[in-house]
């Protein structure tokens, strides 16, 4: 058999590789097909023929000029599907590019859609472009361009200070995706931690947790200094008068706490509004459930004196009857259930605990938080039985005269009537004074905002165990996490005190922020007086604010979204 010659060994192999020769030019004759279908009149024609060119990617690269038309189609389908063709095709001319961002501002939020994962997709060819569309007028073009350099990230950094920029952009959104996108660059967006760490003081809560969130990432550790006293007390002159005004809040008493002690206090308003008494720093308000961290103090006393125990069952000291559909179930409550709202009572019963109707357990002790007030008012029904003294008079004895507080009582004295402020309507009107002759340690604590503090100041500076002082290490049980509290939120705070979690420890709310657990409670009586209180264990700082107008957790909540990184 001869030998095949060099021409026919060619002509061979040619034959061999004909078939897949053959798929360019099919897959031409495609993109001309579609090409012609895409300037059909049936828009799901075009729609179709958009997504089939899609699918066909680089060998569709022809059909670049066509669906870049198709952008501007009267149909959204069609322009969705034109612009995941043109991100599928790898499109990077600058006419393409900038079609895509035009769609930013395409009436269909889908379509804007398409175009930023076009754009993501296409990746640094596109860059350039949308760094330039930050400064664009249109919010929505600012805002999808720092979505899709976040989608980019971590390439294109020669966008990060066009982001860094777009972080004091007028809108919340814009400002909120830059900060995201930012994070997406981790350590090379190191030069836009000085913005990040001045949004942390952004107006709005959303922005100041992508700023949390970028930093976490870029530079861990990195916090915002402790803002100076002289400018937190501005701010609090400067807010207060101007929402008493808007809230119809007749009178507020604030004390600030720095380095452990008591660094200013400001009395603003009128304590009665048909009187016009001045609020001055011996003013009393209703400390309302603020009454509680301090009852906590006093049974926390009692078990380091070993007349209580945090887990023995209350019912070994003094039993209750209970409504409930198990009648064991009385028998698990403890003292630290009470006071870390995990007793399963209600925040009252049916009638007032007054009167002494049925008292329920809605649910098994210690298995979950829920709010009580009746809780904390059988604590103190024990604490008296072991201490045969009624709570007014053992608060008084045991602490409030050893701290000096001589404006601080549970429960209302001739001595104190004339100074304790009239609680108001949501209106400003004055609602008829309430005298607690009977104290109820979840609500009825009169003080003043500066003896409040006081008491604060004594909880952070622990001294020696002594009879009224608790140990450090009775202090840190008071304060630690006892039971997180998915059901509510954390309080707006800005800066370093940043909320991410919540949680209960024993009389006090905890937030868990960025620079590391902040403690509060507040409180509101339907005699017209809401307060608020926080402190920093770590750092010694705090703040007391009394109010005595029913708006007066929207003026306190307020303030402290602006100054409670103090």
């Amino acid at each position: 058999m001869p030998r095949p010659s060099r021409l026919g060994l060619l002509l061979f192999l040619s034959a061999l590789v004909a078939p897949t020769a053959a798929f360019p030019r099919e897959g031409g004759a495609q993109v001309k097909k579609e090409i012609r279908l895409l300037r059909g009149a049936s828009a799901d024609q075009r729609a179709a023929a958009a997504k089939a060119l899609g699918e066909l990617g680089a060998q569709a690269k022809t059909a670049i000029p066509a669906l870049r038309l198709a952008l501007a189609d009267g149909d959204a389908t069609v322009r969705e599907n034109a612009a995941e063709a043109l991100g599928g095709i790898g499109a990077a001319d600058e006419r393409t590019l900038t079609s895509l961002r035009r769609l930013f501002s395409d009436p269909d939020p889908y379509v804007a859609g398409k175009a930023i994962a076009a754009l993501a997709g296409i990746g640094p060819p596109a860059v350039d472009g949308l760094a330039r569309a930050l400064s664009d007028n249109d919010d929505e073009v600012r805002r999808c361009a720092a979505i899709a350099l976040g989608k980019i990230a971590p390439h294109g950094a020669q966008a990060i200070p066009s982001l860094a920029a777009a972080l004091k952009d007028k809108n919340a959104d814009v400002r909120w995706c830059a900060a995201a996108a930012l994070g997406n660059f981790r350590e090379a967006a190191a030069m836009a931690a000085p913005a990040l760490l001045g949004l942390l003081y952004d107006d709005d809560r959303d922005v100041r947790w992508a700023a949390h969130a970028a930093l976490s990432r870029i530079t861990r550790g990195a916090l915002p200094d402790v803002p100076a006293l002289p400018a937190v007390v501005a701010k609090l002159q400067a807010m207060i008068p101007a929402l008493m005004a808007e809230l119809k809040v007749p009178g507020v008493a604030v004390s600030v706490i720095r380095e452990r002690r008591l660094a200013w206090t400001g009395c603003f308003g009128v304590a009665d509004a048909a009187r016009r008494t001045p609020v001055s720093g011996r003013t009393l308000f209703e400390a309302c459930s603020m009454s509680k961290p301090v009852f906590a103090y006093l049974v926390l006393k009692l078990v380091e004196k070993g007349k209580l125990d945090l887990d023995k069952p209350l019912s070994e000291y003094l039993a209750e009857r209970f409504v409930s559909a198990d009648d064991d179930d009385a028998k698990l409550i403890t003292a630290r259930m009470i006071l870390s709202h995990t007793s399963g009572m209600p925040n009252w019963r049916k009638g007032g605990e007054e009167r002494e109707g049925p008292l329920p357990l809605y649910f098994k002790p210690g298995t979950k938080f829920s709010y009580s007030g009746e809780g904390i008012y059988y604590l103190q029904r024990v604490v008296e039985h072991v201490t045969q003294e009624p709570l007014a008079a053992y608060a008084k004895s045991q602490l409030f005269d050893r701290l000096g507080l001589t404006s601080t009582s549970f429960a209302w004295t001739d001595n104190l009537d004339p100074r304790i402020a009239t609680g108001h309507d949501a209106a400003g009107a004055a609602i008829k004074r309430s005298k607690y002759t009977h104290a109820n340690a979840a609500y009825t604590l009169y003080t003043t905002a500066e003896e409040y503090a006081k008491f604060i100041v004594h909880v952070m500076r622990p001294s020696p165990a002594d009879e009224f002082s608790l140990s450090a290490k009775m202090t840190n049980e008071m304060v630690a996490r006892q039971v997180r509290m998915d059901t509510r939120e954390v309080i707006d705070r800005p800066g370093r005190s940043l909320g991410l979690s919540a949680y209960r420890g024993l009389g006090w709310v905890i937030d868990a922020t960025i620079a590391g657990d902040i403690l509060y409670h507040s409180g509101s009586n339907q005699t017209g007086f809401t307060c608020y209180s926080q402190f920093n264990m770590r750092e010694g700082s705090g703040i007391v604010i009394m109010t005595n107008g029913k708006n007066g957790s929207d003026l306190w909540s307020r303030l402290i979204s602006a100054v409670g990184d103090l």
